[in-house]
């Protein structure tokens, strides 16, 4: 019997919530009704239902959003719109912002359920490849500790940066001050916890990265590895625009090592 891949689930359950939010605030701001309207209400909960059976129909829809990126768009477009909505605002460039004031709880929302939206795709995407594809290459790695060092140092100065943010800015949402003590905590959390073993699955259509004992999953298409060096006892993987941090990890955590390396310049070579 098919058994339903729990990520196909969330990512469905995920797009109906997003789609859902989208044509409740879309026909809210049209028809200027309240939030808790009856219409309001039935739009959200048809645009639910047509984003679920929408995800459910179609089985390429993940990898569509993950070929055009368009998942960057559903959730960081939002919280770009707060971020030059607030600074513009708050710097007087924008001088008429009272509709743009209006939109921000709605921007706030459609980010957060975008960046769950995001997750979900790329876990789910991770299930589709992984039964479609061969695996060319799997490993378990370390990172080195120059590199942790230098992740940790980034992650924690980011980490400050974002929870001073939110805390001494004048920002006149306060959900976006939430947010932005919220990312804070996020980044010093990842300082803490980044020198976890990482899976990594090599497929014909890139490179999948997973902290070992978390559902996180990264993606990485095979236009974006860029190259490989090896050097003494540590493998390097160069990710393209607009990563500067490229993946680093111990040798000597690999088993079979030589057959991963020689696996990861062949790909790369053939791109």
């Amino acid at each position: 019997m098919f058994q339903r891949p729990v990520q196909r689930t969330f990512f469905e359950l995920a797009f109906g919530i997003y789609t859902a939010i989208l044509a409740h605030v879309v026909v809210g701001l049209l028809m200027s009704t309240h939030y808790l309207s009856r219409i309001s209400l039935a739009t959200a909960c048809l645009g639910f239902l047509l984003g679920v059976a929408l995800a459910t129909a179609r089985d390429g829809l993940t990898e569509l959003l993950v070929r055009t990126r368009l998942y960057l768009a559903l959730s960081l477009g939002p919280l770009l719109f707060l971020l030059i909505t607030d600074i513009g605002t708050s710097s007087g460039i924008i001088l008429d912002a009272n509709l743009l004031q209006d939109l921000t709880d709605e921007a706030l929302l459609l980010a957060i359920t975008g960046l769950i939206l995001y997750g979900t795709t790329m876990n789910y995407y991770a299930v589709i490849l992984q039964q479609n594809e061969d695996v060319l290459a799997e490993w378990f790695g370390r990172a080195d500790t120059r590199y942790l060092r230098f992740v940790r140092i980034l992650s924690f100065v980011s980490g400050l940066v974002f929870l001073a943010s939110g805390l001494m800015l004048s920002i006149s949402v306060e959900l976006v001050q939430g947010l932005f003590a919220s990312i804070g905590g996020v980044l010093l959390a990842n300082g803490v916890i980044v020198g976890k073993t990482k899976h990594y699955i090599l497929v014909e259509s890139g490179l999948f990265v997973q902290r070992r004992g978390t559902l996180a999953t990264r993606f990485i298409p095979r236009q974006q590895l860029r190259s490989v060096d090896c050097s003494g006892d540590i493998l390097t993987l160069h990710r393209g625009f607009p990563w500067p941090v490229p993946f680093r990890c111990r040798l000597a955590s690999i088993p079979n090592s030589d057959s991963v390396v020689q696996s990861l310049q062949k790909y790369v070579n053939e791109n």
